[in-house]
């Protein structure tokens, strides 16, 4: 049975919407990281998304999990992986490296997923498709390039920060591949909810430690709201329109949205930072948008290798 277009179009804003709150996250990742430890305020911002995802889970979809050890295995590295690894090491890196140079880096996140769906998942890498990459990658070098030659990547810091990005980068990218190995059938909003419930669990030991040392009298109103607004759009809705994007589109398709993070990175930095937008900036965007059309023209034709 195939697709209709709509329903690849659907994926597709679903795809976009899920990857600009992720970059929005870099913002908050930044008010938060002079503020509070990285694992104490990722461990609250799962916790916030928890309070959401569960009520809805059992008021929504009546489910039951039908668990087998491969089922649990690929939702527990996703979560290392996916949540885990990669907000901490997202986090960490802000506090070292501009969000400029993080957004250089995060730009081979398209060509890191593609590659591995074409290593791992066998899926084909078609001219059309490495043309939107291309474009993509393009648009994310126009982007950085000028905040990047007018930053200090000779010191220790930034290329601290910078290794840290580059493995949070590789952790989404497996992340991504992850989400089309076949498994039990559930719901996104069941996928979101397992997910999350098992970052919390990996993160629990660490965040209580830096809870103890936090001064939590001196707590910033900035650092709640953030911490909210990671709980809700990022640790809740983001995901879940992740999977609802994925179910109908290749990886290395869906790698391309990815590359929607540092876009909304640079927006919403000149908006809630008051960071400047240069032109080159905007020629970035526009190679980004081209990217995306062009890696997903005649994706509605023939299909193979994953689900309809």
């Amino acid at each position: 049975m195939k697709s209709s277009p709509e329903t690849f179009r659907s994926s597709y804003l679903y795809l976009a919407g899920a990857m600009f709150i992720a970059g929005s996250a870099v913002v908050a990742s930044k008010i938060l990281a002079g503020s509070m430890p990285s694992f104490l305020a990722t461990e609250l911002g799962i916790l916030v998304g928890l309070l959401f995802l569960i009520p809805l889970l059992f008021l929504v979809k009546k489910e039951t999990f039908q668990t087998d050890l491969k089922t649990n295995a690929i939702l527990l590295i996703q979560a290392l992986f996916g949540v885990f690894l990669y907000r901490i090491f997202t986090f960490v890196g802000l506090q070292y490296t501009s969000a400029a140079n993080s957004g250089l880096i995060t730009s081979c996140s398209p060509v890191i997923v593609a590659l591995l769906a074409f290593l791992f998942l066998r899926e084909k890498l078609t001219i059309t498709r490495m043309i939107g990459i291309l474009v993509v990658v393009i648009g994310m070098l126009a982007i950085n390039i000028y905040p990047f030659l007018n930053s200090n990547m000779e010191s220790s810091n930034a290329v601290k920060g910078n290794l840290f990005i580059l493995l949070a980068v590789l952790c989404e990218a497996l992340f991504s591949i992850l989400s089309k190995v076949s498994c039990k059938p559930m719901s996104a909003l069941y996928r979101t909810t397992i997910i999350t419930f098992y970052a919390f669990i990996l993160l629990l030991p660490f965040s209580v430690y830096d809870g103890l040392q936090y001064d939590w009298a001196g707590i910033e109103l900035s650092s709640v709201i953030c911490v909210l607004y990671y709980g809700f759009f990022v640790s809740f809705l983001s995901y879940v329109f992740w999977f609802k994007g994925i179910e109908k589109v290749p990886a290395s398709n869906a790698a391309v949205f990815t590359s929607v993070v540092p876009v909304s990175s640079i927006v919403l930095s000149a908006v809630v930072l008051k960071e400047t937008v240069m032109a080159v900036h905007m020629v970035g965007l526009g190679c980004v948008i081209g990217g995306i059309l062009i890696s997903c023209l005649g994706l509605g034709r023939k299909r193979k290798g994953f689900a309809d």
